[in-house]
């Protein structure tokens, strides 16, 4: 299957972006230097995060000073291929982009907010790092530009959670998503698929309470296992293998089925640095595993929306 039709049964950001404005659009990575509270002194972070996260190092940088490079590399890209540079979105991505008082957060949105030729704004965040002050900061920067947030769930099952020392349950996740739906902000939920324990089971169960809660949309993941996380030492001790190509495709295509048609799917898959993935090898080729992924969905006739609403 073609990556266009796989877009044909799947609502992919990119296209959604498009429609929403007019043309070509990017993110560009900024870091706020804010940290994660699940990595404080005593608590040693996610069991499958590893000591860097996405656009760390940036953070050394004045925000004005990340957003041009980022500039620069679009554009760059763009005249490679005789384009017109896409509009651009922030995309605070960085570990946990609401991890500082109100007052800090509504000096740092105000400059990102300000920066030239921004389009809209994404945070990526914890649902257990928004209390009401951070809120009011929020919704004040939604009033301004577009913004949507990444929320961390991973998965929908409190063992699970536990397992992994996701550091929150369920009811928080929950809970935040609906101050998010108060103030009008959307949400887009991070899962991660094939979690030590899970099984299909677990993955249809989170697809389906997703859909109940209705977030606006999800980014799903592969479990990888990472040099310096401590889901490498079960690894490497036998205690963990992660799913196959083909369980992942199985267990993603009917994750989709399970999603209302609306849902925007932000990611299908993710990207690791090859000089940190250890397992599975074919994460490593995104590529082969979104072909995986499209022949299962028309070998089986499934698409987005196709198994929701169930029956009882």
């Amino acid at each position: 299957m073609s990556r266009a039709e796989l877009a044909g049964r799947v609502n992919l950001l990119g296209p959604w972006l498009r429609r929403r404005f007019g043309g070509r659009v990017a993110k560009v990575g900024l870091d706020l230097g804010l940290g994660c509270p699940n990595r404080q002194p005593g608590r040693g972070g996610c069991a499958f995060c590893t000591p860097l996260a996405a656009g760390q190092g940036l953070g050394t940088l004045p925000l004005e000073r990340q957003w041009d490079l980022g500039r620069e590399r679009l554009a760059a890209a763009a005249a490679r291929r005789g384009q017109t540079p896409p509009r651009m979105l922030a995309y605070l991505q960085a570990f946990t982009s609401t991890h500082a008082p109100a007052p800090r957060l509504a000096a740092l949105y105000a400059r990102v907010a300000a920066l030239p030729e921004v389009a809209g704004v994404v945070i990526s965040t914890r649902p257990d790092c928004l209390d009401r002050p951070r809120w009011e900061v929020l919704a004040d920067l939604a009033a301004r530009q577009p913004l949507w947030l990444e929320l961390g769930l991973q998965s929908a099952h409190d063992p699970t959670l536990v397992a992994i020392d996701r550091g929150h349950d369920r009811t928080v996740f929950d809970a935040a998503v609906d101050q998010a739906r108060a103030r009008g902000i959307d949400v887009a939920a991070h899962v991660i698929l094939g979690l030590p324990g899970e099984t299909q089971r677990h993955t249809d169960a989170t697809a389906d309470h997703l859909a109940r809660l209705g977030v606006w949309g999800v980014k799903l993941h592969q479990l990888m296992v990472l040099e310096g996380s401590r889901l490498a030492a079960d690894w490497r001790a036998g205690r963990l293998t992660p799913w196959s190509l083909s369980q992942w495709a199985a267990a993603t295509a009917g994750f989709l089925a399970r999603l209302p048609e609306a849902m925007v799917v932000h990611r299908l898959a993710a990207d690791p640095g090859p000089e940190t993935l250890l397992a599975p090898d074919w994460a490593a080729n995104k590529g082969l595993a979104l072909d995986a992924l499209g022949r299962y969905m028309l070998e089986h006739d499934l698409r987005q929306g196709v198994q929701w609403p169930k029956k009882p």
